[in-house]
Order: C-alpha cells, then sequence, then structure tokens
C-alpha cells in the first residue's frame, strides 16, 4: 500500500482537512472503478478494483483518529504493538479499570440512565485525549516521547465506547 497522506496529496499531520479527503476520496473512487474498464478487460477491471481497495483502506486510515495517529508514529519509526502494549501511565490505568467496572455495573443493573453519565464522560475524555495525542504528534518528524501511550489512551476510549453502546443496544432490545 503507499503511503496514505501521499495517496490523498495530504501533508502529514494528525489533524487533516476532512473536506480535502472525502473530496479526494470522492474522485479517486469515481477514477478507479471497476466499470470504466469494462472494455479493457478482466486483468485491467481486477488492477482497478486493488487499487480501489487500497483506496479505500487508505481512507479508513486518514479517516479514523487513531489509525492515523498510529500510522504517523510508524512513519517516524515508532515500533511497538498496539493489540498487547497498554498505557504505562498507572494514574490512567487505575481510570482504566473503574470506567470498566462502572460499566459492568451499570449493564448489571440494567441502568441506562447511568450508561448515559458514562458515555458524556468517557466522550469528554476521549477529546482530552485526542487533544493529547494531537499535541503529541504536533512534529509528525518527531512525535514526543509519550505519543505512544497517549494513542494507546485515545484506542481504549475508542473501544470502550464501542462497548457501551453494544450495552445500550443489548439493554434495549
Amino acid at each position: 500500500m503507499n503511503d496514505p497522506f501521499e495517496q490523498f496529496d495530504l501533508p502529514v499531520a494528525f489533524e487533516v482537512d476532512r473536506d480535502a479527503l472525502e473530496e479526494r476520496f470522492r474522485r479517486l473512487q469515481a477514477e478507479l472503478h471497476p466499470d470504466r474498464f469494462v472494455r479493457q478487460g478482466d486483468q485491467a477491471r481486477r488492477m482497478a478494483a486493488a487499487m480501489a481497495a487500497d483506496v479505500n483502506e487508505a481512507h479508513d486510515i486518514l479517516a479514523n483518529d487513531y489509525r492515523r495517529a498510529l500510522h504517523i508514529l510508524e512513519r517516524a519509526g515508532f515500533e511497538f504493538d498496539p493489540e498487547r502494549d497498554t498505557s504505562r501511565d498507572m494514574g490512567f490505568i487505575e481510570a482504566q479499570i473503574e470506567w470498566r467496572e462502572r460499566l459492568e455495573d451499570a449493564e448489571r443493573a440494567g441502568d441506562a440512565a447511568a450508561l448515559d453519565t458514562l458515555a458524556d464522560e468517557l466522550n469528554g475524555a476521549r477529546a482530552e485525549a485526542r487533544e493529547k495525542v494531537a499535541t503529541a504528534l504536533a512534529d509528525p518528524e518527531k512525535p514526543a516521547d509519550d505519543a505512544r501511550d497517549r494513542v494507546l489512551e485515545l484506542r481504549f476510549f475508542d473501544r470502550l465506547l464501542e462497548e457501551l453502546q453494544r450495552t445500550r443496544q443489548s439493554l434495549a432490545s
């Protein structure tokens, strides 16, 4: 896969111009749509489909805060396993445990109001984490030393908010 920032002709930065990203995405998808290559044969259609899939993947990376931040770290030479590595910030680890316990308690009690309160708190904390990531990645060529932990925190919030949403849906059904 080509570098997503280069593919979309965007500067390497955590903050991206969403309008430019979406406009470029639509243009690339139109240019690469396999139906445009019908007269050129199966091989040309397959190549266009592969290139379109590459564009989709690049778009997914650039459109997602966590994936974009992870890509910037990888570009800068930071290597870690985001599935196994955890934040080294003990205060954040303790907060994770508390948030998870509150989610479990609300789920067991079937307490939609507690889930709403927790969602508001988590969304606020995620917004703060996102700002910390933006600050840590202000220089994408040389991210701050704590960038890894900040990106892992962002991933935590995204996952816990997804879990909270699934819990809300299960309580509603």
